[in-house]
């Protein structure tokens, strides 16, 4: 991050803050209210064209500078091999947030995106929020709450009660990352090979960390709903879901889950669980698409009512919502592993997820035996 960018995010965090405890004052000036809520539009303004500036110094990974085209992977790889940058090249980078690490090209995150399509992920199940900001706030309706279009023909009173219900939620996106040592002999020799390894082994751990948040946040203020057998199952998608919602609806549970419900079948003997003609891996329950993933990711529960597995049914993409910083940041540092003659590369991103309309689906759990 650069430091103009920081220096504005904390200029807009500190006049929100200033507005806010305005107005929760009984007789708030309104004038100073005003001066405020006009200087954090400047600052989104400044924001924004700085945002603008960024996108048109940086075409797939490639900053230009007079005739000059710069590589982000060739940096990124001489940035880890502690080799000098030409200006060109230090052109770049931008500095982390901690002032010492540098944010991963644009071509170099394309390519670790990339390699992460090959990792089971939860975060296509449930909403996505971009953010430039460390922490802010989210609105959203209820599906419960959700209010008719009103009338504005001229001449007609507005009414007052139908006004929607919104709530509000805070995110705060934390930093996550990991350190892996590299042998001095494997950075000196590769370069492309090199990139497939380090993305490989920071995706194996970023996607099983989120889906950990993101499996935790699923289960957070909801009472795991007891399903004795797939038609308890069947009859709680009809009963318990909206059906303004049916389109989105989503089934997820674990390996012990998915086993169970594959070996059942209905009263003429045919499974319950169905291919999907569009997808011969993917299985449907009631047309809805069952998504598996491991035991060890979502485990099972046994208590002395025996082994249950957990299952989440229902319009998750309004449920939760992944709120993402969208950038990586990376360091390199020889010094940890001087006896070993290797160099420990380390890697952060940045996100939060969120708990949004918890009425839009259900945490249950399904008994297995």
């Amino acid at each position: 991050m650069t430091r103009e960018r920081r220096e504005l995010l904390n200029k807009l965090q500190e006049l929100e803050t200033e507005a806010k405890e305005l107005l929760k004052m009984d007789n708030p000036d309104v004038d100073k209210v005003e001066a405020i809520t006009k200087e954090i539009r400047n600052v989104k303004v400044k924001l924004d064209a700085l945002d603008e500036l960024e996108r048109d110094l940086s075409t797939s990974g490639m900053k230009k500078i007079g005739d000059d085209a710069v590589d982000g992977v060739k940096v990124f790889c001489k940035v880890l091999k502690g080799e000098p940058l030409t200006d060109v090249e230090a052109a770049l980078l931008t500095t982390g947030s901690d002032g010492e690490s540098y944010l991963i090209p644009p071509d170099v995150k394309t390519k670790i995106n990339e390699l992460r399509r090959q990792y089971k992920s939860a975060r296509p199940l449930i909403g996505s929020y971009p953010t430039n900001t460390l922490s802010g706030q989210l609105t959203y309706e209820d599906i419960s709450t959700v209010t008719e279009l009103t009338d504005f023909t001229d001449g007609q009173d507005l009414p007052t009660s139908n006004n929607p219900k919104f709530t509000v939620v805070n995110y705060s996106v934390k930093p996550y990352g990991a350190i892996l040592p590299i042998s001095r002999t494997l950075l000196q020799n590769e370069t492309g090979g090199l990139l497939d390894y380090i993305g490989r082994w920071f995706n194996k751990k970023a996607v099983r960390t989120e889906n950990k948040k993101i499996f935790a946040t699923l289960q957070l203020n909801k009472t795991p709903k007891e399903l004795n057998g797939f038609k308890a199952l069947k009859k709680s998608l009809n009963v318990d879901i909206d059906p303004a919602l049916s389109s989105e609806i989503v089934i997820v549970t674990n390996q012990d889950g998915f086993a169970y419900l594959d070996d059942e079948v209905d009263s003429m003997g045919r499974p319950i669980l169905q291919p999907d003609p569009t997808q011969p891996t993917q299985k449907l329950f009631m047309g809805y698409p069952v998504v598996v993933f491991s035991n060890t990711e979502l485990p099972s529960i046994t208590d002395s009512t025996g082994t249950k597995a957990p299952i989440f049914y229902g319009a998750l993409n309004e449920g939760a919502i992944f709120v993402d910083r969208g950038q990586y940041e990376f360091s390199s540092s020889e010094h940890a592993g001087f006896t070993k003659n290797q160099v420990f590369v380390r890697i952060i991103e940045y996100f939060d997820v969120i708990q949004a309309d918890k009425d839009a689906y259900v945490y249950g759990e399904l008994k297995l035996a």
